[in-house]
């Protein structure tokens, strides 16, 4: 025991010497990679709470309130936060102050005006949205007081400014469940405490932050800077839009066509299903300077093989994942949400695909071939809408998960081959293994939709976990040793 002890210590002193040798750049990523990673953690572990203090259908109406609110972001802020915020403290760099609170200005106006006209034209926007009007309205409130902080937020990054900005997420991130899961207790509309909850911290969070970015750049209207923002993002909305409707669609349309206690339901199946993209996109955040690096010195040999072995390591975490679904479906939720345990194997293996997607736009964005993504998405968001609309009314929400999947398939071929294309263009040869890529593909996808027909054999199921993970202590050198190649 002190020997490992020792070692214990020994590793925590190499962490902090390396640590200490870090640049401000690579220090703040790192803190927003595990600020992140705890605010996903801390959504992940209340989950179960407000599963339990919710009825099946206040929870199904959360849940389409927040496909909406996803929506109505986008339509408000056009994605400024995610793309052209960066662009835009470069090319603006001598007044970086005036952009951003005229960025707030902006956003504050159109925020305004949408929650005006869904007031004004209630009764359509209700029955378009299948939420009464004061939900909606609160939608516009949250939806405006998070842009705020994300604004912050994105200047903080900028700036590197990492440890205010990990101060102010975590505290958040505790604050929201706080004063939701008191308000549940409190007031007799479950939802309307839900909701409220998370808005009432967001909204001072917004009050505090937007007066101190409008004090520092006193800038509320640039038509310079209101300009380049909306020109700039307004084109990648079809992109970001059709974004959420792979990833909300399905949960707005089921509380449409089904009722909101199925879409509860399929929530909880969602939410259990894509678990394993908290492992997924920190590997494609780590990977891709790895990838850009091999293609730079057309290394496409080893992206090949590579590729291989690090879908063939997704392919079994996921799997190991779908085989303990009956387990973390228990965990998430009572017993009247045991029938999304069948689902979590489909939406699963989606992961699986948005993984390759990921891999191989990232080829396309090294070649400078962003319109292919944007079809690419489009099409695929096109596709869910329109399966979702021909299979719901008739399978139930059950077909969701499989459209989700359907969809994820055929985002992930579109990926493949502009990767392929893109790549024999400029250095004449492929990049991936068609064959090796596709087999595991299918032999994945089979195995994922059979396991949940043997969720009635717990020794099975406990006996092949234990295997895998056999398998990973084995081989743990080996694999590690593959790992190391993309630090």
């Amino acid at each position: 025991m002190a020997f490992n002890g020792c070692i214990g210590f020994k590793q925590i002193d190499q962490f902090r010497k390396s640590y200490s040798t870090l640049s401000k750049a690579k220090r703040a990523t790192f803190w927003i990679t595990f600020c992140s990673f705890l605010q996903k953690g801390i959504s992940f572990i209340t989950l179960p709470i407000f599963t339990r203090l919710l009825s099946v259908a206040d929870y199904g109406t959360v849940s389409i309130y927040s496909g909406w609110e996803s929506v109505a972001t986008y339509l408000v802020t056009f994605g400024v936060t995610y793309g052209g915020f960066n662009n835009a403290m470069i090319k603006f760099r001598d007044d970086k102050e005036g952009y951003t609170s005229s960025l707030l200005g902006l956003i504050l106006v159109i925020g305004l005006i949408w929650l005006l006209v869904c007031v004004t034209f209630s009764t359509s926007v209700v029955n378009l949205v299948g939420l009464p009007v004061y939900l909606i309205a609160f939608l516009f409130i949250e939806v405006i007081s998070r842009s705020v902080y994300d604004i912050w937020v994105s200047r903080m990054k900028f700036d590197y400014e990492y440890r205010k900005m990990v101060k102010a997420s975590l505290l958040m991130g505790l604050l929201c469940p706080i004063a939701a899961v008191s308000l549940l207790i409190l007031v007799p509309n479950k939802v309307v405490g839900r909701i409220g909850g998370f808005i009432l911290v967001e909204l001072l969070y917004a009050v505090i932050l937007g007066i101190s970015l409008l004090k520092k750049g006193k800038v509320f209207f640039n038509k310079a800077y209101w300009k380049f923002t909306l020109i700039f993002n307004i084109p990648l909305l079809p992109h970001y839009l059709s974004q959420v409707v792979l990833s909300a669609s399905d949960r707005m349309m089921i509380g449409q066509m089904c009722s909101a206690g199925d879409a509860g339901i399929y929530s909880i199946a969602y939410s259990a299903g894509m678990l394993m993209t908290i492992f997924t996109n920190s590997l494609i955040a780590t990977v891709v300077p790895w990838l850009y690096r091999r293609l730079n010195e057309s290394d496409f040999k080893r992206i090949s093989s590579m590729s291989y072995k690090l879908l063939l390591i997704i392919a079994a975490v996921i799997l190991g994942i779908d085989i303990l679904a009956p387990d973390i479906v228990t965990i998430l939720a009572p017993k009247e949400y045991s029938d999304a345990m069948g689902l979590v194997p489909v939406i699963a293996a989606s992961v699986f695909f948005m993984f390759i997607y990921s891999y191989c736009s990232n080829i396309e964005f090294f070649y400078e071939q962003t319109r292919l993504a944007t079809i690419a998405s489009v099409s695929a968001a096109g596709l869910n809408l329109l399966l979702n609309y021909l299979l719901i009314p008739v399978f139930g929400y059950r077909a969701a998960g499989y459209t989700t999947l359907i969809c994820y398939i055929s985002l992930a071929l579109f990926h493949y081959f502009f990767a392929q294309r893109v790549v024999k263009k400029n250095n004449d040869t492929y990049v991936f293994n068609g064959v090796q890529i596709w087999s595991i593909a299918a032999i994945f996808c089979v195995s994922s939709l059979l396991i949940s027909y043997f969720y009635h054999l717990a020794f099975l199921r406990y006996a092949v976990v234990l295997a895998l993970l056999i398998i990973a202590v084995k081989y743990r050198d080996l694999i590690l040793v593959r790992l190391k190649e993309f630090f």
